[in-house]
């Protein structure tokens, strides 16, 4: 399933005072297990996630995606932003994980369309929660976009991270 023009425009709606014009050439797409796409989504989630931190993506870190759900929003088909839905024993709630936007699109939207375009996907699969584990430089950026926090911060990959949920 493709997110088109159509959800572009209600995404606009929502970002008010943005340049948008990375925007409207963006598509969000479900991204397949093991396809070219997902191998760029690693690399993306390496690069954005784990090499500032001196490290790489691990066996660890993509141990069961096969079982998850990959997004990616694309600009000239090329991935530019991605995220992880992983289920958890509640059917109607997922947990977020590794949400990475590219250097050059970060500050433009990009993250908020995905997270957006991400909640519509879940909610029309029965979706209606979602957890996650943000950074501490990242919790602003989820409570503009309605999480709540909803737990202690704690290390992960040795830096500050806390929970946080929202109902779609």
């Amino acid at each position: 399933m493709l997110i088109f023009d159509v959800y572009v425009l209600k995404s606009l709606l929502l970002l008010p005072a943005l340049d948008v014009t990375p925007i409207l050439f963006m598509i969000t797409k479900e991204i397949k297990y093991h396809s070219s796409e997902y191998a760029e989504s690693l690399e993306l989630r390496s690069d954005i996630l784990r090499v500032p931190l001196g490290k790489k993506l691990s066996d660890t870190d993509t141990a069961g995606e096969e079982r998850q759900r990959h997004f990616g929003c694309f600009s000239d088909n090329q991935l530019k932003a991605c995220v992880v839905a992983k289920p958890t024993k509640n059917e109607s709630r997922v947990k977020l994980r590794q949400m990475a936007v590219a250097k050059s699109f970060q500050g433009k939207g990009i993250g908020k369309r995905l997270l957006l375009d991400f909640e519509v996907f879940l909610k029309e699969s029965g979706i209606t929660q979602i957890e996650l584990s943000a950074r501490e430089t990242a919790i602003v950026f989820y409570e503009k976009l309605g999480y709540e926090i909803a737990g202690t911060p704690y290390p992960e990959q040795g830096i500050k991270h806390t929970v946080m949920q929202k109902t779609i």
